[in-house]
């Protein structure tokens, strides 16, 4: 298993701004510990797989979030209150 020690400084940075701008997409509401770990968890599991670009760790974070607010199966219409 790579240690976050093993990452280059620009990765580093990258894993870093990605969380934070994934984070801020979290309502204030639904916003908790669990699962800014969980964001940070896929953001380094991506940048293990080589995904090392600040598009492509913030993507990795943003699947999660999407999840968490739309779950598979509920309508992006009834979310929105449509």
């Amino acid at each position: 298993m790579k240690s976050l020690l093993t990452f280059d400084q620009t990765t580093l940075a990258n894993m870093t701004a990605a969380l934070e701008y994934v984070c801020r997409k979290l309502p204030p509401d639904r916003d908790n510990p669990a699962i800014r770990k969980y964001i940070a968890d896929e953001i380094i599991a991506a940048s293990r797989k080589g995904q090392s670009s600040l598009g492509d760790l913030t993507s990795a974070g943003l699947k999660v979030v999407n999840v968490y607010l739309f779950p598979p199966g509920r309508s992006w219409l009834r979310a929105l209150g449509g």
